[in-house]
């Protein structure tokens, strides 16, 4: 697993960067529990677009998956439609 995916992904970069306006916030805000919630959410944000960039290979598989198998499918409809012709 190579960490250069993370480091070029638009949603994990996105997410480091918003770190800068949370932060930003987070220091005009009254010490109390909304901090703690931006602070939060943000690292939600961020472990989702991680999540996002460690699936990414597997969705792209599962997409060439579905275009082989709709290739084959056609390729067998073709197939069928010629032997009836053919008969």
């Amino acid at each position: 697993m190579s960490i250069g995916k993370y480091l070029t992904n638009a949603g994990v970069l996105g997410s480091v960067f918003s770190a800068i306006g949370a932060a930003k916030q987070a220091q005009q805000m009254p010490r109390d529990w909304r901090r703690f919630l931006i602070w939060g959410v943000w690292a939600a944000g961020l472990a989702l677009a991680i999540a996002s960039a460690a699936k990414q290979q597997q969705d792209e598989e599962y997409v060439e998956s579905l275009h082989l198998s709709a290739r084959e499918e056609k390729a067998a409809v073709k197939a069928r439609r010629k032997r009836r012709t053919a008969a």
